[in-house]
């Protein structure tokens, strides 16, 4: 488990089985979400799901307690180790203070992800929606949610070497995910045609203009 910047540092390559395993992880999270938006959370068994995905009831509780648990998905499938560690290291040696890059690789790494997930044949599959049909997910998936980006902070304070709890960190992980979850409202969009990344890219320039435009006002 992801429980700590240090742990990601640390951590080596995962090998062909882990990736296996969070190959496996990760459709049956994709599939659960998109059964929930489909039928309800108790419109379909995990024997069901199991056979979408193509594996034994077994497997399936090898990986999750509960089908709810399957819908919120599994915390270290959010960020592969391997992007974190590109990120981290993506800091320019000579850099003095917080790294200009800071955000664009913030968003480059999400991007990356997300694209890993396409290659895979995952759907983005957003809270949000699976939310919209069962609202009592709500609340788990904000405790969730606010423990990754209590983690992603984390990350961030290693790589700039700012001290733990630092806001610099957290509103850069604030900044990153209301980027994410415009482009994601984008993306859903009926009439909708590009891509995900292209949305998020947007939405930074959007919001480095503001800054800018704040900064020399």
């Amino acid at each position: 488990m992801i429980d700590s910047a240090k742990t990601v540092a640390d951590a080596p390559a995962p090998g062909p089985r882990e990736r296996r395993m969070e190959r496996t992880r990760r459709e049956l999270t994709s599939n659960a979400r998109r059964l929930t938006i489909e039928r309800g959370l108790h419109g379909f068994t995990v024997e069901e799901l199991c056979e979408v995905v193509g594996v034994s009831r077994r497997t399936f509780f090898n990986y999750f307690a509960a089908k709810e648990d399957a819908v919120l998905g599994h915390r270290d499938d959010g960020i592969p180790i391997e992007h974190l560690t590109t990120f981290i290291n993506a800091r320019p040696a000579d850099c003095q203070g917080i790294s200009p890059s800071l955000i664009d690789d913030l968003i480059a790494m999400v991007i990356v992800t997300l694209e890993e997930f396409a290659a895979d044949g995952q759907d983005i599959t957003t809270p949000e929606a699976v939310i919209a049909r069962e609202p009592q997910l709500l609340g788990k998936f904000l405790r969730e949610g606010a423990e990754m980006e209590r983690l992603l902070a984390g990350i961030i304070c290693t790589r700039e070497g700012l001290p733990e709890g630092d806001p610099i960190a957290e509103m850069a992980v604030g900044v990153v995910s209301v980027m994410v979850r415009r482009a994601a409202g984008l993306y859903f969009r009926p009439e909708n045609t590009a891509s995900f990344a292209s949305h998020l890219l947007s939405s930074a320039d959007a919001t480095k203009r503001l800054f800018a435009a704040t900064l020399s006002a």
